[in-house]
């Protein structure tokens, strides 16, 4: 696994998760919304997809468009549990809570990669 796609509309976040994900080696794209990565979808293919779930406007329409762009892509939702919506959850492979403590998504993020090596394997697992 070597590029990740982490949309999430907190600036911050995305900025932490970039950075932190960058030192552990991997490539981080961001976008601020679904309608961004869509925009931008060309110049990214990604390995993994990261999504907060409680994005403004999200709607499965939109979300449909982007996974269908990235069919065989994993999919970690993250997001503050009680505030999540049940119905997004079941679009996600992997649900985490959000926390400025990221350890949880780089401990997931590895355990996939040392067990499948390849996550596009995992998906028919």
């Amino acid at each position: 696994m070597k590029t990740i796609l982490y949309i999430d509309q907190s600036e911050s976040f995305r900025l932490l998760i970039k950075e932190e994900l960058s030192q552990e080696g991997f490539q981080v794209a961001t976008a601020g919304s679904l309608e961004e990565a869509i925009l931008n979808w060309q110049a990214v293919q990604p390995d993994l997809v990261i999504l907060e779930l409680r994005q403004n406007r999200l709607s499965e329409e939109v979300f449909e468009r982007v996974k269908n762009r990235y069919p065989e892509v994993l999919w970690i939702g993250y997001s503050t549990y009680f505030q999540c919506p049940e119905e997004f959850k079941k679009w996600v492979n992997f649900y985490l809570p959000k926390s400025s403590r990221i350890e949880e998504i780089k401990m997931l993020i590895k355990d996939l990669k040392g067990t499948a090596g390849n996550l596009k394997e995992r998906i028919n697992v």
